[in-house]
C-alpha cells in the first residue's frame, strides 16, 4: 500500500509561535506601564512647577491692597438714657388651669314641618343620571347612571332609542 508524503515547508519544521507570542506581550505590557509612569510624572512635575510659580504672590497681594479703614471714637454726647424704676412695671396676668363648666346651651326647639312632595322635574331641565332602558332624545350620546355607570343612547329594534349599558 502506498504512503502519504508531505513536504516539509522550507525553512525546517514550524515552531509554535504561541510561546514567543507571550514574550512580546510581557514586553509589550512593561513599556506600556513604563510610558503611562513617565506621562503621570510629567504631569505630576508640570503641576509642582505651576503651583511654585504662583505661591510667592500672596505677599505681592498683601502689599499692593489698600489699607483697612479705622472707625474714629465718637465725639458727640451720649443721649441721655430714661430708666424706669421697677415699681412702675406691672406683672403680666397668671392664667390658670382652672375653669368653669357650665352645660351647654338647649338646642332649638324643633319644628315639624311637612316636606311638600316632589313635584314632576320642571320642563327643559334634564337629571344629572340617566336611568337604564328610560328613553333618549339623541342616539349615539352618552351619559352616566347614579352608580357611575357609563350608558350609550342607542336605538332597539321597534326604532325607540334608549339608554343601554356601554359593558353589560
Amino acid at each position: 500500500m502506498p504512503r502519504l508524503v508531505f513536504e516539509e515547508p522550507k525553512g525546517g519544521p514550524a515552531k509554535p509561535e504561541s510561546a514567543r507570542h507571550r514574550k512580546e506581550t510581557k514586553r509589550d505590557n512593561v513599556v506600556v506601564v513604563l510610558k503611562a509612569a513617565t506621562f503621570a510624572l510629567v504631569i505630576a512635575l508640570f503641576g509642582a512647577g505651576i503651583l511654585l510659580a504662583t505661591a510667592g504672590g500672596a505677599d505681592e497681594r498683601e502689599a499692593s491692597a489698600p489699607p483697612v479703614p479705622e472707625i474714629e471714637a465718637s465725639t458727640s454726647p451720649a443721649p441721655p438714657t430714661t430708666t424706669t424704676p421697677l415699681a412702675n412695671i406691672v406683672a403680666p396676668e397668671v392664667r390658670s388651669q382652672t375653669a368653669v363648666i357650665t352645660p351647654p346651651p338647649p338646642p332649638p326647639p324643633t319644628t315639624t314641618e311637612s316636606v311638600p312632595p316632589r313635584a314632576e322635574r320642571p320642563p327643559g331641565r334634564s337629571e344629572r343620571f340617566e336611568v337604564v332602558g328610560r328613553q333618549c332624545d339623541t342616539p349615539g350620546a352618552y351619559a352616566f347612571t347614579e352608580r357611575y355607570e357609563p350608558v350609550v343612547c342607542a336605538r332597539r329594534p321597534n326604532g325607540k332609542a334608549v339608554w343601554r349599558r356601554v359593558f353589560g
